[in-house]
């Protein structure tokens, strides 16, 4: 009954939040299927600690949780707004200031 009572939700990873990110930035220049951009994953992969196997286990791990999708979206959107220097959002259903 405790667990019903809380209202942080799942954690976020954020190492995974930060691989993520910068995947999807360096997809924006190299696209997603050139071999420069399979050999930049590769790389933004093994700098954050993960091996290409782990890494998609741990996003396959947060596909099939629907709980855990939406605050991931909303821990890589903050990243996002952090790295171009917007104030990142608050999650839904979270009063502001309770972040």
């Amino acid at each position: 009954m405790l667990a019903a009572c809380d209202k942080t939700g799942p954690s976020v990873d954020s190492k995974l939040v930060a691989t993520y990110v910068d995947i999807r930035a360096m997809e924006q220049s190299l696209g997603t299927e050139t071999p420069e951009a399979r050999l930049a994953r590769k790389s933004i992969i093994e700098q954050h600690g993960y091996t290409l196997e782990s890494y998609s286990a741990a996003i396959d791990k947060v596909l099939d949780d629907a709980s855990s999708w939406v605050p991931f979206q909303q821990a890589v959107i903050n990243r996002i707004d952090s790295l171009i220097g917007n104030t990142p959002s608050v999650p839904p259903g979270q009063p502001k200031g309770a972040q």
